[in-house]
């Protein structure tokens, strides 16, 4: 037994450094997957807040919460009676 553990002990080292090299790379690859995951759901977060915020400044920037924000407050801001004047070509 043992001749033939020292005639196969660069095979036997061989395979050590194989199985020592595979299971690194998994435990890296599954670092990597876990760490791709997070981005993922940080950038689906992301659009959420984005399309909230764009939904609440279109909301804000429409005329008619401009004339009760200005109406509200009192600044004296009285809305155009007139249709817009349209410039000659």
């Amino acid at each position: 037994m043992p001749d033939l553990i020292q005639r196969n002990l660069w095979l036997l080292l061989e395979i050590l450094v194989c199985v020592i090299m595979y299971i690194g790379n998994r435990y890296g690859y599954q670092r990597d997957q876990a760490y791709a995951e997070r981005l993922r759901r940080e950038l689906v977060d992301m659009e959420y807040q984005t399309l909230n915020t764009t939904s609440d400044v279109s909301a804000k920037s429409k005329p008619s919460y401009v004339e009760k924000v200005a109406t509200r407050n009192g600044s004296g801001l009285q809305p155009s009676t007139e249709p817009p004047f349209r410039l000659p070509k």
